[in-house]
C-alpha cells in the first residue's frame, strides 16, 4: 500500500516510510502503524493543518528541509551502530589473542591502555572510538565464554553435517598439577563432499584409575555427548602408552571392538609418527657426550654471576652467538640446538670454564670433539625431518614418505662415513680445520666401527619404530598413485573398482590436472565407493 500511496501521502501530509509497515511524520515524528489514508490524514488534520497555509513552492521547500534533516538524523544512527559494531568487535578480537596465548583475562585492560597510547602519537583523533572499546576482566571473560560457545556450535553442526562420512580420533592423556589425568581428544572429519575439519572435541577427566577400558568409556561419553556415530570412526592415533595399544584391555582395541560390533570398518591404528621419531632418535647413545655437554651448560646457566660474565665474555669475544641453549629432554628439537651452540662456541666455552677453575678436559680431547661433531650433524638430520613431520593438513602418506626418505639418508650417511666421505656431515668436515690436530686422525676416528654401528643402530630403530606404518604402505600407494597400481594385488573388493577407474579416461585427466582432495571429491559415490571411502581414511 505504501508503494501506491507514498508519493501523495509525502507531498499531502508530510510522512515518510518508517521500517516496512509503518510511516512517521516528518514534522512531529510521530509513527503510526495505521497504513490507511484516514488514519493518516487524521493526524494531519489535527496536529499540522497550520501547513496548509504555504503555497506549493514553500510546501515543497519545507518537505525537502524535514527530509534532509530526517537522513541526517539517520545517518548520524548508523554511523553510531557501525561504530558500536566495530567497537565490540574489536573487544572480540583482543579476547580471543587473550586465549589463545593464554594470558590473564586482566591483560585486557592493560592493552586498552597500550592502544590509548599508541593512539595518542599515532592517531589522537580516533582516541574518542577507542576508549569506548571494553576490556575489563569481566567483559574479556564474556566474550571468551561467547567465542567458546560459538567454535562448540560450529563443531556441532560439522559433526551433525558428517553425514557419510567419516572421522578419526587422536588421543593424549597426562596429568595435571592436581594428578588428575586429562584426556585430550582430538577429532579429524572428512564428509562425504570431502569437507576436512579438524577440533578439539573435548577434555575428559579420568578422577579414578586410567586403564584401558576407563579410556574407551571417556572416549564414548564424549562422542554420545556429540552425537557422533561410532560406525563412522575409521581411525585412532595414540601416545603409545600401555594403556592405550593394549592388545586385550587396550582403549584402542576395546574402541575396535565396539566400532565393529555397531557395523563399522576395522579401525586403522597409529602411534603419534613425530613421538616415534623422537623415540627412535633416543638411540644415538652418546652418553659421554650429552652427560658434559649438559652438565657444562647448568654451570654456565644456573648461576646468575656465571651466566652473566659469560655473556660479557661471548660479546668480547665477538662470539657468532652470545649465549648456550639449555637442554631439555621433553623438548624434542632441544637437543639438536643445543649441541649446535655448544659446538660452535667450545673454544669459547673451554677458555671461560678455565677462567673458572672448571677443567673439561674433552674440549681439548680430539676423539671427544669428533664425537661431538658428528652428534651435531645427525641431530641436525633428525631436527629437519621433525620439521617435515610438524604442521597442519599434512596426509599420513606424505609424513611416511618423510621417513622413508630419512631411512635412505641414514643408509646414504652409514656408507659414506665408512668410506671416509664427509660431504653430508659439516661438522665434522670443518673439524680438522679448528683443531691442531692432523685432519687424517680426525678421519679414523670418525670412520671407526663404533660409529658405523651408531649409525647402523639407528636405522634398525627406524625400521622397528615405524614397522606398523609399513603395513599400510600398499593402501598409501593405492590412494596417492590409484593409475600406477596393479589391480590383481589389491584386495578383492578394489580389484573390478580400480580397473574402471584406470580405464577411465575423464578420472584419468582429473588426476592429471586436479589436487587429490579434488580428484577424489569429483568421484561417483555410487561407482567408486570403495575408492571415496579409502581416501576418506587416508584425509
Amino acid at each position: 500500500l505504501w508503494r501506491k500511496k507514498r508519493y501523495k501521502w509525502t507531498k499531502a501530509y508530510f510522512v515518510v516510510p518508517h521500517g516496512s509497515d509503518k510511516v512517521m511524520c516528518l514534522i512531529c515524528k510521530q509513527v503510526n502503524a495505521m497504513l490507511k489514508d484516514f488514519n493518516i490524514k487524521r493526524h494531519y488534520d489535527t496536529n499540522h493543518k497550520t501547513y496548509d497555509k504555504f503555497t506549493t513552492e514553500e510546501r515543497t521547500s519545507k518537505l525537502e528541509q524535514l527530509k534532509r534533516g530526517y537522513n541526517a538524523q539517520q545517518l548520524v544512527f548508523t554511523n553510531l551502530a557501525k561504530s558500536g559494531k566495530a567497537v565490540t568487535q574489536a573487544s572480540y578480537v583482543v579476547a580471543q589473542e587473550i586465549a589463545r596465548r593464554s594470558k590473564p583475562f586482566s591483560d585486557g585492560e592493560f592493552v586498552r591502555d597500550c592502544i590509548l597510547k599508541v593512539a595518542d602519537i599515532v592517531c589522537p583523533e580516533q582516541k574518542t572510538k577507542l576508549r569506548d572499546i571494553s576490556l575489563s576482566n569481566d567483559t574479556v571473560t564474556r566474550r571468551i565464554e561467547d567465542l567458546a560457545n560459538d567454535l562448540k556450535e560450529q563443531l556441532g553442526q560439522r559433526l551433525e553435517g558428517l553425514g557419510k562420512g567419516a572421522f578419526s580420533i587422536a588421543l593424549d592423556e597426562s596429568t595435571d598439577i592436581s594428578n588428575t589425568a586429562q584426556l585430550l581428544i582430538f577429532i579429524h572429519t572428512v564428509t562425504e563432499n570431502f569437507e576436512i575439519g579438524e577440533e578439539l572435541l573435548s577434555l575428559e577427566s579420568i578422577k579414578d584409575r586410567s586403564r584401558g577400558v576407563d579410556i574407551c568409556d571417556a572416549v564414548c561419553r564424549s562422542l554420545d555427548a556429540h552425537n557422533v556415530k561410532l560406525p563412522s570412526m575409521v581411525g585412532v592415533t595414540t601416545d603409545g602408552a600401555p594403556a592405550m595399544i593394549g592388545k586385550k584391555a587396550g582403549a584402542v582395541s576395546l574402541l575396535s571392538e565396539k566400532v565393529a560390533n555397531n557395523g563399522g570398518e576395522e579401525l586403522i591404528k597409529y602411534h603419534c609418527i613425530i613421538h616415534q621419531e623422537a623415540l627412535a632418535a633416543q638411540t644415538l647413545d652418546m652418553k659421554h657426550v650429552m652427560d658434559i655437554v649438559v652438565k657444562t651448560v647448568n654451570f654456565l646457566k644456573s648461576r646468575g654471576l656465571n651466566h652473566r660474565q659469560f655473556k660479557t665474555f661471548l660479546e668480547q669475544s665477538e662470539a657468532d652467538f652470545g649465549d648456550v641453549i639449555y637442554f631439555t629432554a621433553v623438548r624434542w628439537l632441544s637437543r639438536g640446538a643445543t649441541l649446535k651452540h655448544f659446538f660452535n662456541l667450545r673454544k669459547e666455552i673451554r677458555e671461560f670454564m678455565e677462567s673458572k677453575g672448571q677443567d673439561v678436559t674433552q674440549l681439548s680431547d680430539t676423539k671427544w670433539l669428533c664425537d661431538l661433531a658428528l652428534l651435531v650433524d645427525l641431530n641436525t638430520c633428525l631436527s629437519d625431518l621433525n620439521v617435515k613431520l610438524q604442521g597442519h593438513g599434512k596426509l599420513i602418506s606424505t609424513l611416511y614418505d618423510n621417513i622413508k626418505a630419512f631411512q635412505r639418508k641414514l643408509e646414504l650417511l652409514q656408507g659414506q662415513l665408512k668410506q671416509g666421505d664427509l660431504t653430508h656431515f659439516p661438522t665434522c668436515k670443518a673439524l680438522p680445520d679448528d683443531t691442531d690436530t692432523d685432519g687424517r686422525h680426525v678421519l679414523r676416528h670418525l670412520r671407526s666401527d663404533k660409529n658405523h654401528n651408531l649409525i647402523k643402530k639407528l636405522r634398525e630403530e627406524f625400521d622397528h619404530r615405524f614397522s606398523d606404518f609399513r603395513d599400510h604402505e600398499k593402501s598409501f600407494n593405492l590412494f596417492q598413485n590409484p593409475f600406477s597400481c596393479v589391480p590383481g594385488e589389491e584386495p578383492a573388493e578394489m580389484q573390478f573398482e580400480l580397473i574402471d577407474l584406470q580405464e577411465s579416461s575423464e578420472a584419468r585427466a582429473a588426476y592429471r590436472d586436479k589436487n587429490l582432495i579434488e580428484f577424489y571429491k569429483g568421484l561417483s559415490p555410487s561407482t567408486y565407493p570403495k575408492s571415496q571411502l579409502l581416501s576418506q581414511c587416508e584425509f
